[in-house]
């Protein structure tokens, strides 16, 4: 994710570099960790072993807010799911 510090309402840059074969999807999926901040997953788009994208994250009234990154990586026979928690400072 970047730019960093990440920000409610400014648009992030998404990369996932990957090695070996077989990954035909990556799909980042954002949940708010306290608070149910509706849907609000992403498609990447593939160039060679990376798929990268944007996200824009929603402002929380309440402040700051708890999130997870869900990197969903989908193969011909599996999908793997890797949750990354970070926190994001009120506007």
């Amino acid at each position: 994710l970047e730019p960093l510090p990440i920000r409610p309402l400014q648009t992030l840059r998404l990369i996932v570099a990957v090695s070996g074969t077989g990954i035909q999807k990556v799909e980042v999926d954002f949940d708010g960790t306290e608070m149910n901040m509706g849907y609000n997953r992403v498609a990447l788009s593939e160039n060679k072993q990376q798929f990268s994208g944007q996200a824009i994250l929603p402002v929380c009234i309440s402040g700051t807010m708890s999130w997870t990154a869900t990197v969903l990586l989908t193969t011909e026979t599996q999908r793997i799911a890797v949750p990354f928690h970070f926190t994001v400072a009120g506007h």
